[in-house]
């Protein structure tokens, strides 16, 4: 899901989010913003993890200079669990974009349909008018 909080877009991987989680975020951005420090504290299995990741990437893609996420766990297992969770993330934020991107990109004339092909070359077949590729006996067409 993606979504806007208090003017960051931020891409969040899941197709769900929690009122809690929506909270963590959004104190993590108001301390982001005042410059400051933030201690939070969710139970275990709330979605912590995924929420700090989605909301510190997408502060720092929205702000460039915003700066390194430092993130410390116990064992190396936490860390690599940490990594594959970041890497759900970015792909995700990729996704988006690239759909964003491809959406935003206009359509080249170049660019053929095949519905517009077969059309071209029924007209082509029949003396330069187009038809709906049956011989002419579109009831629907008006004969001239």
């Amino acid at each position: 899901m993606r979504f806007d909080l208090d003017g960051l877009d931020v891409f969040f991987p899941y197709d769900r989010i929690y009122l809690e989680q929506y909270q963590y975020m959004r104190s993590i951005k108001q301390a982001l913003d005042a410059g400051g420090h933030c201690l939070l504290e969710m139970p275990t299995g709330t979605g912590k993890t995924v929420c700090l990741l989605s909301l510190i990437t997408s502060y720092q893609y929205a702000n460039p200079s915003a700066g390194k996420l430092v993130y410390c766990t116990r064992t190396v297992p936490e860390m690599n669990s940490v990594m594959e969770e970041l890497g759900v993330v970015l792909a995700y934020r990729a996704e988006q974009l690239k759909l964003q991107q491809d959406a935003a990109t206009p359509r080249s004339s170049g660019d053929v349909d095949m519905e517009d092909t077969q059309s071209s070359s029924a007209g082509h077949q029949n003396g330069g008018e187009k038809t709906n590729g049956n011989d002419n006996k579109d009831p629907s067409r008006k004969k001239e």
